[in-house]
């Protein structure tokens, strides 16, 4: 049975808030929802290691690997961060250039914003499928 996010787990969300608004990351994050928001990473080619976008691919890496982090390590609420950020967008968008980043960083670049991401579709599945609470 998950467990009910606590204040400790508010807390927390609200500075990985602080973290995205930060210049750098607003940034990305603006040029994602802008250009990208929508589109699958399987009819996008990699973003190019020259290219001025490919900063915003690494603030992604670095918001989502902390956040996938503190998920999978319990410390900080699933159900909570699911229903806040999409991180499965990002993923699919982002994949074919992670994917090019790993063979030249290692397996391992990005696999807690890749695991987040897809606890982040079956989130997304099982909500679908729910009956709508009534207010």
């Amino acid at each position: 049975m998950p467990r009910k996010p606590t204040w400790e787990d508010a807390d927390l969300l609200l500075r990985i808030d602080e973290l995205a608004a930060r210049e750098g990351t607003r940034r990305a994050l603006d040029w994602f929802r802008r250009n990208h928001l929508g589109l699958e990473g399987h009819g996008v080619h990699p973003i190019p290691r020259d290219a001025e976008e490919f900063e915003h691919v690494y603030r992604f890496v670095e918001l989502f690997e902390t956040v996938g982090t503190l998920v999978k390590h319990d410390l900080l609420d699933e159900d909570l961060i699911h229903d806040r950020w999409m991180s499965r967008a990002a993923w699919d968008f982002l994949k074919p250039t992670i994917e090019r980043e790993r063979r030249i960083a290692g397996a391992s670049f990005a696999e807690n914003f890749e695991w987040l991401a897809e606890r982040n579709r079956a989130f997304a599945r099982r909500r679908s499928t729910k009956p709508a609470k009534r207010t």
